[in-house]
């Protein structure tokens, strides 16, 4: 019996953190955008937006960045407070939002989009960057409409950053909204 008891101690002892204090958890969020160039209140059209490539690294909770090797990091205290994927697709549908207040925009695959919807499909290569240097965002867009035209395009954007995760995310969310701003000003041109 003691024996058992010992055994069962020393598992729960292994869960538990010996020494030190515990590494604080720090989590962060990508926000929409507070400078919109150009509002469309006549703009009525269906958008459907569908992430159809998103890197497999990038999509985990921890913040991942690069080095100087071609490696990536992942920081276990630097966290995205959910996940990257869905913060990404509705940033870019509530930067839309704004620019297109009466437009119905959907995000796929979790909706489904109407018959006669503008869809806009993308392709994220990077989203990353080097803490200290950089911060990349690199999308490619395809945007379909419903007479079968169709264009495409390539938007990179680079931010210079401090050598802090605050820094580092606030870089990595001007891209994403300055990607938005350029998205939704092809959407809605006349």
């Amino acid at each position: 019996m003691r024996y058992l008891i010992f055994v069962l101690l020393f598992l729960c002892s292994s869960c538990i953190q010996i020494g030190g204090t515990p590494q604080p958890m720090n989590y962060y969020l990508l926000k929409k955008t507070n400078k919109i160039p150009e509002i469309h209140p006549n703009f009525h059209e269906d958008i459907h937006l569908e992430l159809i490539n998103f890197p497999e690294y990038l999509d985990q909770p921890q913040i991942v960045t690069n080095n100087d090797d071609n490696g990536i990091l992942f920081y276990d205290t630097e966290r995205w407070a959910e996940p990257l994927r869905e913060n990404l697709a509705r940033v870019i549908r509530e930067n839309l939002a704004m620019m297109a207040p009466n437009s119905s925009i959907s995000v796929g695959p979790w909706e489904s989009a109407t018959a006669n919807a503008i869809k806009v499909e993308l392709l994220f290569n990077q989203f990353s960057g080097k803490l200290g240097e950089y911060t990349r965002t690199d999308i490619r867009w395809r945007i379909s409409q419903g007479t079968g035209q169709t264009s495409q395009g390539h938007f990179t954007d680079q931010q210079t950053i401090e050598d802090n995760f605050q820094d580092f995310v606030i870089g990595l969310n001007t891209g994403i909204n300055n990607f938005s701003t350029k998205l939704g000003l092809i959407l809605l041109k006349p």
